[in-house]
């Protein structure tokens, strides 16, 4: 029975990493081994799971069924054996991360001192990216991702909505007036974020209703983080995500505009991971220490 499921392990990975040489390398053994484990599975089962070729795998319709199955059985027994040792030991070890850069430098980056207090034995390596990296491939244990949903893929746990506001400097509004309807929008300079407005469209939405404006201006960018720091400097009127500028809107480097109104769609803040992959004990303390930490109400909403 142990051979069993250590075969059915091994298929489990090589299914998930598309590869033997990959699946071989999570696991810690050669390639040729992590064959004959599938191989000899395939035996015992007088069925063929994989069709092989020197350029790709494919599952054969038996070899889906029963990875369905498997892939459910490896995760419980795994899971069996990491709750008996975590009874045993405090987490340690090791939890790659990746995270957009922005929500990582200001509110996952100021967390950690607390979260190593809680956890001293436990080590985190944080990857920084605007791209949404695959996990799978990757070999990361968590993902922080800002989305209007997350992938199908992937389990995904709501750590907060991702609110925006209209904001300038107070500079700029001193110079070109304050708005004061959703059409003065039209007059005044808006810096643009291509990736949610390639049009040159706002869509705001007040009491249920969605209001949709053109918008132009002299700048444009694709990166969130130099849309910031371009509307701190007096290029326009910008649409940013509460948790980049809270700081700058209470110390007045920033002022709200047109507060009835709201970004739409809204996006939300999200811990994303495989959902075939038994969590760790060190992996589960950074979950929880996360929602735990921005949750319910995140600081960057307190005081609005």
């Amino acid at each position: 029975m142990k051979d069993r499921l250590n075969g059915m392990r091994v298929f489990a990975q090589v299914v998930e990493a598309k590869s033997f040489s990959a699946a071989a390398d999570r696991l810690g053994m050669s390639k040729s081994l992590a064959s004959r484990h599938v191989s000899a599975l395939e035996r015992a089962l007088s069925v063929k799971l994989l069709n092989r070729s020197t350029r790709k795998l494919s599952l054969t319709e038996a070899g889906a069924l029963f990875y369905e199955h498997c892939a459910r059985i490896v995760q419980e027994a795994a899971l069996a054996e990491e709750r008996l040792t975590r009874t045993q030991t405090e987490p340690a070890g090791l939890v790659r991360v990746t995270a957009v850069p922005a929500f990582a430098l200001r509110h996952v980056l100021p967390a950690l001192s607390d979260f190593y207090r809680q956890y001293p034995k436990v080590r985190v390596s944080l990857s920084c990216s605007n791209r949404a990296l695959d996990l799978g491939d990757e070999r990361f244990d968590l993902g922080i991702r800002v989305s209007f949903e997350p992938a199908a893929n992937l389990v995904a746990r709501k750590l907060a909505a991702n609110r925006s506001v209209l904001c300038a400097a107070p500079a700029y509004l001193e110079q070109r007036g304050t708005p004061r309807r959703i059409e003065d929008l039209r007059a005044h300079e808006c810096v643009q974020f291509a990736p949610l407005a390639g049009k040159g469209v706002w869509t705001l939405r007040r009491d249920r209703r969605n209001y949709s404006v053109p918008v132009s201006g002299a700048f444009e960018t694709d990166e969130m983080d130099v849309v910031r720091e371009a509307v701190l400097a007096g290029l326009g009127i910008g649409i940013l995500p509460l948790y980049m500028v809270a700081d700058a809107l209470r110390q007045g480097q920033l002022v709200p505009v047109l507060r009835q109104f709201h970004f739409v769609p809204e996006s939300a803040i999200y811990l994303v991971y495989l959902p075939n992959r038994t969590l760790s004990s060190r992996v589960r303390a950074l979950i929880d220490f996360l929602v735990q930490r921005f949750g319910p109400v995140p600081p960057w909403e307190v005081g609005r």
